[in-house]
């Protein structure tokens, strides 16, 4: 499992925007590239603090995320029967993919990270 984080332009708003893609064609990092793009650096920290805590609800606006032992399911909330929008994964790599995206969202726009699982 592999993904990538980089920043666009977005032309019409005139800044670069974080974004991240699966390196591989799974459903489950396609699903965490989803969740993890819409997490600014705010939310990313928090939902990581709240990961470490085990405070559980560490859903986003538009990502139901439930913790169930050691794993992670991640479905859209505005599509919960979709198996095409849900996916589920080990907390340690949920946990390091978050770590990621905040390490990420630290660094000089100018980089692109890859990341493997």
């Amino acid at each position: 499992m592999s993904m990538a984080f980089y920043y666009f332009k977005n032309d019409e708003w005139d800044r670069l925007i974080p974004s991240c893609r699966p390196l591989n064609n799974s459903n489950e990092m396609r699903m965490l590239s989803y969740y993890l793009s819409e997490l600014d650096i705010e939310s990313s920290e928090n939902m990581l603090d709240n990961l470490r805590n085990n405070i559980l609800d560490i859903s986003s606006e538009t990502w139901q995320v439930v913790i169930d032992g050691e794993n992670v399911t991640i479905c859209s909330i505005y599509d919960e029967k979709n198996n095409d929008f849900k996916a589920t994964v080990k907390k340690g790599v949920f946990e390091k993919l978050i770590v990621a995206w905040v390490d990420f969202l630290r660094q000089d726009y100018s980089l692109e990270i890859k990341i493997d699982l």
